[in-house]
């Protein structure tokens, strides 16, 4: 019987390369220490991967004396992953760094939030952690009942992928507080800097050929060149470009890439509305809505080609085989023929209105699903 732990690292480095799912990947490190200390981002050769569903964190189960405390402080440390194709838990990762906290991602990193407002970047896989500016920092942070530490950042962008040495360049961008500031610290800062161009709410951030972008309220795009001799201003991109919808109050517009290619994408039923006396009276922040007395869902999507060279978005009807992975968190395209189970032509999404789930007692709307394109139509929504 061949002890599997005492195979040479050389040997277990070999192995590692050859495992082509990320999924594989996890359980290969769960294996035992010396496994464990090869399963790191540089072995892993694999093929581009599906998305994962992080699901919220498990309650706390009451500790037990005896064996049962290391039981339950492993379900407590654990986060579940749901494989989208299958709608099963592909497994659970032990991340006793994101225990309590609110996690955001971007290319693969977790920036995690505590509820005291410390901040960090944890790579899911090898659990390596890089020390973030506190939230307190932010020029205007502030905090209440609904905009408490936890929701303050609503977006986080990485410019590129940290290697956790003092020597990294990245530089990180959010979207911040119930007015939808831009922020960014760079590696090794002690304080975040705030972009001061306010021309409305910004609700999605991208990072694109260099530089990174913005897209507000009302689907305007800007740059911001933080490496640049104004790295605290937004510079709007041509105020000219069109859209054949143009956002509005039930509309909420993201910015992604595909392709080398800028998209801008507009959700419409994004935000809940109200009818008949909630319609004309409105509601209080304490209510709980009736659902019969309300619209929510998303109705469609509009998918806009932005021309850098004039700013102008030309309407896309058909994304030909891909799928694009849409929400708040993250918006990923996947090349849908390389995955059984994955729709080419297709819209997934979550919802991510977090604001209507203080109103509705099922927590607000489908949590996930996906549109059929054809003018991405909600017949086949699910």
């Amino acid at each position: 019987m061949a002890y599997w732990a005492d195979l040479v690292q050389d040997l277990l480095i070999l192995i590692a390369r050859r495992v082509d799912f990320v999924e594989d990947f996890a359980a290969f490190g769960r294996v035992c220490r010396s496994w464990r200390l090869v399963a790191v981002k540089e072995n892993f050769k694999g093929s581009q991967q599906i998305p994962w569903l992080m699901l919220a964190e498990e309650e706390e189960e009451e500790e037990e004396e005896g064996e049962g405390d290391d039981k339950n402080n492993r379900a407590v440390n654990g986060r579940r992953f749901v494989s989208i194709t299958e709608g099963v838990v592909i497994g659970k990762l032990m991340l006793p760094e994101a225990r309590g906290k609110r996690c955001l991602e971007t290319r693969g990193w977790l920036v995690t939030i505590s509820e005291s407002g410390d901040m960090n970047l944890l790579h899911p896989l090898t659990r390596v952690q890089v020390s973030l500016p506190p939230i307190t920092t932010l020029k205007y942070y502030y905090e209440d009942e609904m905009y408490n530490t936890y929701i303050q950042i609503q977006k986080a962008v990485l410019s590129s992928s940290p290697s956790g040495s003092s020597k990294d360049d990245y530089v990180l961008m959010i979207i911040y507080g119930g007015s939808g500031f831009l922020g960014f610290c760079r590696c090794g800062d002690k304080a975040w800097t705030t972009i001061e161009t306010r021309l409305g709410c910004f609700m999605d951030i991208t990072y694109f050929n260099g530089q990174f972008y913005a897209v507000n309220a009302r689907g305007m795009i800007y740059v911001c060149d933080v490496g640049g001799r104004n790295p605290t201003e937004a510079c709007p991109v041509g105020s000219e470009i069109q859209y054949t919808v143009a956002p509005n109050d039930e509309r909420r517009p993201y910015i992604v890439e595909l392709e080398g290619n800028l998209l801008i994408v507009i959700r419409d039923g994004y935000y809940p509305r109200f009818l008949g006396d909630y319609g004309n009276e409105g509601i209080n922040e304490d209510d709980i809505v009736d659902e019969s007395k309300i619209e929510y869902g998303t109705r469609e999507f509009l998918v806009f080609k932005v021309d850098v060279s004039n700013w102008r978005g030309t309407e896309l009807h058909n994304l030909g085989d891909n799928a694009l992975f849409l929400g708040d968190n993250a918006s990923i395209f996947v090349k849908a023929s390389k995955f059984s189970g994955l729709r080419p032509n297709c819209i997934y999404y979550t919802d991510d209105c977090w604001p209507s789930y203080i109103h509705f007692k099922r927590g607000g709307g489908k949590e996930h699903g996906y549109l059929q394109l054809e003018r991405w139509k909600p017949d086949c929504l699910l």
